[in-house]
């Protein structure tokens, strides 16, 4: 095992800490109420420690909901894979406390934003506005859908969700 492996180690170990502290937190306080000391003492972490792997606890929120984020971003590009999608909406389903918190107000527009920025990336406009227009619309579209969904406002099982979520993101020249 080599310094960088240990290091590695450490690196994840913090992370995980971190990240689990703030799910944690999240799900017994309001988002806005919880203050950045809290997450460092839950986590066992020093500030500095903190400092070195994230910004902020928005930060903390969208490192931990990019992965699931990637699979969307692919939707408007047409390069999504429906199993992917499937993997993310199930997650959500299964994650529905959690997600029924984050996807609210203010922390849900930071999702959206955070996912329109990922889509930009992904979609092949030249047009820069319209490229922004393009990733905002899909990514509103898409966890418009998925909060929908979480929130109950439709009953769908996830097999049957995959493809209109697909068609109603996507983009259309």
């Amino acid at each position: 095992m080599t310094v960088d492996d240990l290091k590695d180690r450490r690196v994840q170990r913090t992370r995980m800490a971190i990240f689990e502290a703030f799910r944690d937190l999240v799900l017994t306080r309001k988002y806005d109420d919880i203050k950045l000391a809290e997450i460092i003492e839950v986590a066992g972490i020093g500030r500095s420690t903190f400092y070195e792997h994230f910004r902020n606890k928005d930060d903390v929120l969208i490192t931990s909901i990019e992965p699931l984020f990637a699979p969307l971003a692919k939707i408007p590009a047409g390069a999504a894979s429906p199993d992917d999608i499937r993997f993310v909406i199930d997650h959500f389903w299964e994650q529905r406390r959690f997600a029924r918190i984050v996807f609210r107000d203010a922390v849900y527009e930071k999702l959206t934003r955070k996912l329109s920025d990922m889509i930009e990336t992904e979609i092949a406009v030249e047009d820069l506005a319209e490229k922004r227009l393009r990733a905002v619309a899909a990514a509103s579209s898409m966890l418009g859908i998925i909060r929908a969904w979480i929130f109950g406002e439709f009953s769908m099982n996830s097999d049957d969700l995959v493809a209109p979520l697909i068609q109603l993101s996507g983009l259309r020249s």
